[in-house]
């Protein structure tokens, strides 16, 4: 939102509870990624789409057939308000914030989201996210296409790099020594091995920068 500077943070949310009031496709696609991070999700709306319906066969969120009321929202971490109807949006972004709940406004009024849900793309542990505050919608999700292209290139760089990285903690003990070791491993030549397909060449590079940390300490 403009005059609204953003703190970015990736949230973790498995066993939180969340609730999303509507139940259109907006509403569908916001619960969906709730279920992806491994949140209990309730929708409440007197109808549904035919995906939402979906997901309760399979046993995978609850829907309340019924209009929204503040008591629904007790015990929520996450409310996403998405119904057609400004006033109802309003009246939950408010229960949901008096409650101590996070809100995200998927419709109108949005200035009362607190956190907006930006184009992301997810590869493993390897996470993008871009937003424009609104500004541009479209343009994040051009960008989004760009950065699937880069998941590809990096997520199983990533998935190597893992038990290195667990080796030089147990090998150098100061948080500078690990920087200063990551600054080596990871040089512009590593990188450019990775970006075209090296990564092997790449691999042995970072594995002579750990045998020369073991010679070090």
């Amino acid at each position: 939102m403009k005059g609204r500077i953003p703190y970015p943070a990736l949230l973790w949310l498995t066993g939180k509870r969340a609730c999303v009031v509507g139940g259109g496709c907006v509403a569908l696609h916001r619960a969906e990624a709730l279920l992806e991070a491994g949140a209990q999700v309730n929708v409440v709306a007197p109808d549904a789409v035919d995906g939402i319906v979906d997901l309760v066969v399979e046993g995978r969120l609850k829907w309340y057939k019924e209009s929204f009321s503040t008591s629904m929202l007790r015990g929520m971490s996450i409310v996403v308000c998405a119904t057609d109807d400004p006033d109802v949006n309003r009246r939950a972004a408010w229960a949901a914030k008096s409650m101590g709940a996070l809100v995200n406004m998927a419709a109108p009024p949005l200035e009362l989201s607190d956190f907006a849900v930006p184009a992301s793309v997810r590869r493993g542990d390897l996470v993008f996210a871009v937003s424009t505050g609104g500004a541009c919608p479209e343009l994040s999700r051009r960008l989004r296409g760009e950065l699937d292209a880069l998941g590809d290139i990096y997520a199983p760089w990533l998935e190597r790099l893992v038990p290195v990285r667990e080796e030089i903690k147990e090998r150098l003990a100061s948080s500078e020594e690990r920087r200063a070791f990551w600054r080596e491993a990871l040089s512009e030549d590593v990188m450019a091995l990775v970006r075209d397909g090296k990564l092997d060449e790449a691999e042995e590079q970072v594995r002579h920068a750990v045998d020369r940390s073991r010679a070090e300490s």
